[in-house]
Order: C-alpha cells, then sequence, then structure tokens
C-alpha cells in the first residue's frame, strides 16, 4: 500500500513539474488568437458538469430531534439502531436514519459527538 502511495505521489510531482517547465498545451502566440478550448471532462460519457450537485451532496443530520425510548413508536422490536452512550446519558440512533444522511452530528451531555458508518 505504501509503494502505491509514493507511486502516485510521484507521477503527481513528475507531471506537475511537467506542466510548470512548459509541458502541455500552450496558448498561440500572436494578437488576436484565442487559445484552444479544451473539451469538457467526461465521467462514463456524460458531462463533468452533471455532477456534483447541491442534491447530490449528503446531508448530515444535525442536532436531531430525540425523543424517549417508549415514545419512538415508529421502532419496530428488530429495528437496528447505532447506541451511544456518553457520561451516562443513552441516545439510540436508527440506521435508516443513517444510510440516508450518512452522518449524524448530535451534542450529547455538551460534548459534540459524530455517528456514521
Amino acid at each position: 500500500m505504501r509503494v502505491l502511495l509514493w507511486i502516485v505521489l510521484l507521477a503527481g510531482l513528475a507531471y506537475g513539474g511537467y506542466r510548470l517547465w512548459g509541458g502541455g498545451a500552450r496558448a498561440p502566440e500572436g494578437p488576436g488568437k484565442a487559445p484552444p478550448v479544451a473539451p469538457e471532462p467526461t465521467l462514463g460519457g456524460r458531462p463533468l458538469s452533471e455532477f456534483y450537485l447541491e442534491h447530490d451532496r449528503f446531508l448530515p443530520a444535525t442536532d436531531p430531534k430525540t425523543v424517549r425510548a417508549d415514545a419512538a413508536d415508529w421502532l419496530l422490536p428488530d429495528d437496528e439502531v447505532f447506541g451511544v452512550v456518553v457520561r451516562g446519558q443513552a441516545r439510540a440512533y436508527p440506521v435508516p436514519m443513517i444510510s440516508y444522511h450518512h452522518v449524524v452530528n448530535d451534542v450529547i451531555q455538551g460534548i459534540p459527538i459524530a455517528i456514521t458508518y
């Protein structure tokens, strides 16, 4: 794994040096000539601009609403939760909620925590 990291690092440095010291595409010389426009990069044949939009991001659950265990009537006895205990205070985070948000930011007993998987 370390060898692979070194190879990637050295390749990046070599490419950066190549671009920095005269390699790669250059703008044409002379007045009135615009540099060539590079084609937009693609991913799977689709323009990269179609990806990484606001709606594609995972939005964390921040300061989720909490209820007592006996009031969580939407949970079934077999539903999985992630449990956390901080200074004697317990919280349970339903796995479906975490799988939707991918991260939960919460504060228990004044201690900020993040739940993810």
